[in-house]
This record gives structure tokens, sequence and C-alpha cells, in this order.
């Protein structure tokens, strides 16, 4: 699956299937309460859409929907009976699912308290014991146990501030990969011209998609049936508190010189289920360091824009920790006097130092050690 998927496309694309498919493993998991929520992150045709229709094969498995809104898990429809809402309710339809959204712009668009509504609402949701309304057309209704868990995969073009601070109110319940599209010209050209056409491409990776994970359901026993083994090396823990503590300080909230992080358990919690779905796409039921890198990949995506490259620079160990700002600047292309806005909001949400560092005044950003890149963790590239 891996070697078609990288030669129908490139390494980029299988990193963002292979963190889909450890959501969609998710599911199997004994013992797992709480939905995973996945969104593939990047810019217009950067394939981000694409590497969301390889699940499309999976019909027992996923449900797409392509214009879905929070309101559309249990509906309150004044025109229609108790029964005919049991039948267009989304929430029955993806229990114990994964459900696909190819497009979340319109989730994160409109007024403020709009936004924060409809993430509020999901916070509940994505809790994984259902959910229940009231309206005063149909008074209470809903759905409530543990059946009615779920898996979430969406994608979108990058978030405006006011969607991160939004995401504040869903917490840890959904992380971000990062996807790029290619901006080689030349690889571009060729691979219309001469390579296979795209929906062949797309087919062999959705075939062989659905020949694994059909295989991998049928060994593991379905939904809730693998139990997993405690992890057998103690740097599991270490790392995975480590990237829980880089998405707490990258995704804070700053207001009125305060900063405000999310809650680190479940910060743990959501890494350590995915490291685990990642496992069992390998064949394992515990841990190993190796699957951090899916969760080093979240982690570094799992962030506003505006500040991921100079985190990601920061925490490059080829950097050594200590850059400045023409070292910002010819590393993410921003000007100068961006570059130094960016070192000092980096530095204030607790990754480092904002100082000065030679005779001529020259302000640098270094690194606090909390944050040294662990020595066992490849770092990611995008």
């Amino acid at each position: 699956m891996r070697r078609v998927t990288i030669e129908e496309f490139d390494e980029r694309t299988w990193d963002v299937l292979e963190a889909e498919l450890a959501t969609l493993a998710t599911l199997l998991i004994e013992d797992v309460d709480a939905c995973t929520g996945l969104i593939v992150v990047g810019p217009s045709s950067s394939g981000k859409t694409t590497a969301l229709s390889f699940l499309e094969g999976l019909d027992e498995l996923i449900y797409r929907s392509d214009d879905v809104t929070p309101a559309s898990f249990v509906s309150h429809d004044a025109s229609k009976s108790e029964e005919q809402l049991r039948k267009v309710d989304l929430l029955p339809k993806i229990a114990q699912k994964t459900l696909l959204v190819r497009d979340l712009s319109t989730w994160f668009a409109g007024e403020q308290d709009e936004v924060y509504e409809r993430m509020a609402t999901m916070t509940t949701l994505m809790d994984g014991h259902g959910y229940t309304r009231d309206s005063g057309s149909h008074g209470g209704r809903g759905y409530t146990g543990s059946e009615y868990r779920f898996n979430f995969i969406g994608a979108s073009t990058p978030l405006q501030p006011r969607a991160w601070a939004a995401m504040g109110n869903a917490g840890s319940r959904f992380v971000f990969h990062e996807k790029r599209g290619t901006t080689d010209i030349e690889d571009v050209v060729d691979a219309v011209l001469n390579g296979t056409s795209y929906p062949e491409k797309v087919r062999r990776v959705r075939e062989a998609v659905t020949a694994f994970v059909t295989q991998l359901w049928g060994d593991t026993g379905g939904v809730g049936s693998a139990l997993m083994e405690p992890h057998r090396d103690p740097e599991v823990g270490v790392v995975l508190g480590y990237l829980a503590e880089v998405i707490r300080h990258a995704r804070a909230q700053q207001s009125a010189g305060s900063v405000h992080r999310e809650n680190a358990f479940r910060l743990v919690s959501v890494l350590k289920t995915l490291a685990q779905g990642r496992a069992l796409l390998y064949g394992r039921r515990h841990i190993e360091v190796d699957d951090l890198n899916l969760c080093a990949r979240i982690a570094l995506s799992t962030m506003p824009e505006k500040r991921r490259a100079v985190i990601r620079a920061l925490l490059d160990p080829a950097n050594g920790g200590t850059l400045t700002a023409a070292d910002i600047e010819a590393a993410t292309g921003l000007s100068r006097p961006t570059a130094h806005k960016r070192m000092e909001e980096v530095a204030a949400l607790g990754f480092g130092g904002y100082i000065e560092i030679d005779r001529r005044e020259t302000k640098a950003l270094t690194i606090d050690e909390r944050f040294v890149w662990p020595r066992r963790l490849d770092f990611p590239v995008f």
C-alpha cells in the first residue's frame, strides 16, 4: 500500500494517508471512549482531498458527506415527524464508522459566535457518548451511549486566527496534519503529459487501501476488539508528553498578556490513541518510538499557520536551538519586522527566550531546554 501510494503520488501523500489510516484504526481499539478527529490542512490544489478519496472504497466503514453541519447530527426540523427525523439524523448513520468531510471551510466561516457554537457542538459529540438536543417543536431528542462513538476525518484550507480561537472550545478533540503540494513545475508538467491518468492513479491506491483495511478489520475482529498492550520502551511516554506540550504551547491563546493552554491529559490521550492506531497498521499491539513519528508530524501541524514556520525552525535540531531574525528570514521568507514579531510571540508562548546575543544588540530566539527535540525521534519533513 505504501509502495503504490508513493509510486502514484509521493511520500508526502503517503504520510497523510498513514495518518488517516491510523485514525481509522483507532476504532478497533478496546476501551477507547472518545472520538478521534483529524483535519488535513493545506492550500488549494495541494492534494488533501485526493488523500481523503483513497478511503472511499470502504463503504461499510466510511460515511462521506460533503455538506454537513454540526446541526445535522440530531435534527429538529419542525416540519418533520419523529419517525422522519430519525431517518435524516446523521449520528446513527456514522455510529462506529468514520465520517469523511472533504471541505470544512464552511465550518470555520461566518461570525465568531457562529464558529464557537459549531465547535461547542462538536465538543459534546466527540466525547463519544452520543448527543441530545432540545427544541420547542420536538422537545428533547437525540442518542446516548458509547455505541454512538465515531471518528472524523476532514480537509480544510489553512484556518484563520478566529478559527484557531474557536478550536479552543473543542480542545484536543481535533488534531491536524499538513499536506503540501509540489512546487516543482517540471514535475507537474511531466506528470500531466507522461504520467498515468489521475483517475487511474487514485483507483490503484484506493484498491490497495481497501484490500489492506478489509484484512485489518478481519484480523482484529472489528470495532473495539483490539486489546492493546503496555508500551515496552520508557522513551515512548517521554516523547508523548513532549509532543503534547508542543501542541499545548503552540496553539495556546494569548489575550491581555496571558497565555491560555488546553488540557494536557486529553492531548496525551489523543496522541497515544493515534500511535496505537498506527501500531495496529504495522501488526503490533504496543506502541514503539517509530509510531511517534506520526505524532510528531501531527504536533508540528496542529498550530496556527502564522506561528508554524518559526516554531518548526526553532525545534529543528539542525538549527542548534538559536535563531536570529536573519535565520528566520532565510528559512521562512518572512520580512525582518515580521520575523522579530514572530520571535517575540513564540518566546511569549513559552518555547524559549528572546534575548540579545552580542554587543551589536542582535536579538535571537533561543530554545527552552524543555523543547529540545527528542534524540530518537525523526524531525518531520513536510
